[in-house]
């Protein structure tokens, strides 16, 4: 099972997703990713080595749900989207990073689909909203009938909360932009299951979706 996620500058959608996927008791259909691979810019993957590896966010979420704690995720799993000359983006502000960003999105969903063995779930929740359609996109042109798709939604009163990163067993206050407390243990978290027309098994093998082409 890998999931595989774009993100931008919000590190927290990693963890919101895996719990409700993984760890959610209102879930009565699991899915427990084996390893999580994002794709994001260099300053989206800066975010993600401090505030969740480097801070042991990562660590204290499998403590608190075992559930997960043999999942793989580590900076080998981090990938970033570089430009034309092969260097990475620190952002995505033109039309050529934009292109940058689909292809290398395509490149990944594409490979992680040619595996018959793996089962690909992809997140369209992180990133600018170009990232998230090109990862959908993507899904839908390479998707098989095992892989899936969804997007996490969290409770207004937490999304503004930086140090908020996943509902948590037990209490643990954050700390929303208006200076407010909040306890994590009561916080709303939904994933949203998208589905999708899968394209890849329907077209013709010399259909130039079965070539290395750029998105």
């Amino acid at each position: 099972n890998v999931l595989f996620l774009v993100t931008g500058m919000t590190p927290q959608i990693i963890t919101e997703t895996v719990w409700a996927l993984a760890c959610d008791p209102n879930n009565e259909e699991k899915w427990i990713p084996d390893e999580i691979h994002v794709l994001s810019t260099q300053d989206g993957l800066t975010q993600i080595k401090s505030r969740l590896l480097a801070a042991e966010i990562f660590n204290q979420f499998k403590k608190d749900y075992p559930v997960v704690q043999h999942v793989q995720f580590s900076e080998s799993n981090l990938h970033v989207i570089t430009n034309t000359e092969n260097k990475p983006l620190s952002d995505l502000k033109t039309p050529e990073d934009n292109e940058c960003a689909a292809n290398a999105i395509c490149e990944k969903i594409r490979e992680f689909t040619a595996d018959e063995n793996i089962t690909l779930h992809v997140s369209i929740a992180g990133g600018r909203k170009t990232m998230g359609f090109y990862a959908g996109y993507a899904l839908s042109l390479y998707g098989r009938a095992q892989d899936s798709m969804s997007h996490v939604l969290v409770e207004d009163k937490f999304e503004s909360a930086r140090n908020f990163f996943y509902p948590t067993p037990e209490s643990y206050f954050v700390t929303d932009r208006f200076e407010k407390e909040w306890d994590a243990k009561d916080a709303q978290v939904w994933l949203a299951k998208i589905p999708f027309v899968r394209l890849k098994d329907a077209v013709k093998d010399k259909h130039q979706l079965k070539s290395d082409d750029s998105f």
